[in-house]
């Protein structure tokens, strides 16, 4: 099926296709086992910027799309909104193989995320939501065993945020989900 770029993916497809990959990724056999260690990778779930400062991260959602199209993503968490794009051909794909985005440079835009639901990328410092208009994020390694939401494969890496008040810079752990 050929999608128009403008609209990719028609809401109750990727609604079914969430629901769906979010039932059958749960830990599997040791939900307590996972649950344990969810809760002890949640202290890593953090953009740490330069000067010490630390915002929590909750998850980053990857959206699968076709091969000829970019995967998009979006990163929530206390005070922190970002979203962007990996690079063409750039995937960890359904199996959550999120190793493969180790050394590659992941593009933060000012506004995207999912379609049906876009945001705007924005951090709020000294209780002031600033407004970021580019950056990028570079994994370089990826921890945890357990997949899915309710698992705790962790990306970590750097991060470069633009502002209108400049560049901030720092490292980052989120948890990683995809959704196709």
């Amino acid at each position: 099926m050929r999608r128009n770029r403008s609209h990719r993916w028609p809401t109750p497809v990727i609604l079914g296709a969430t629901a769906a990959l979010a039932a059958s990724c749960s830990p599997g056999g040791d939900e307590a086992a996972a649950a344990r260690d969810r809760e002890q990778s949640r202290a890593e779930w953090k953009l740490v910027l330069e000067d010490g400062r630390e915002l929590v991260l909750e998850q980053m959602n990857i959206f699968l799309t076709e091969e000829s199209y970019p995967n998009i993503f979006e990163t929530a968490g206390t005070d922190v909104t970002l979203v962007g794009t990996f690079p063409l051909g750039v995937t960890p794909d359904y199996e959550e193989a999120f190793e493969r985005l180790i050394g590659e440079t992941i593009t933060i835009e000012a506004r995207g995320g999912h379609p049906a639901e876009p945001k705007t990328s924005s951090i709020r410092l000294g209780g002031t939501v600033t407004p970021v208009t580019g950056g990028s994020l570079r994994v370089d390694r990826v921890s945890g065993k357990w997949a899915g939401s309710e698992g705790n494969k962790t990306l970590h890496g750097t991060f470069e945020l633009h502002t209108a008040g400049g560049i901030l810079r720092g490292r980052f752990g989120v948890h990683a989900v995809t959704f196709g």
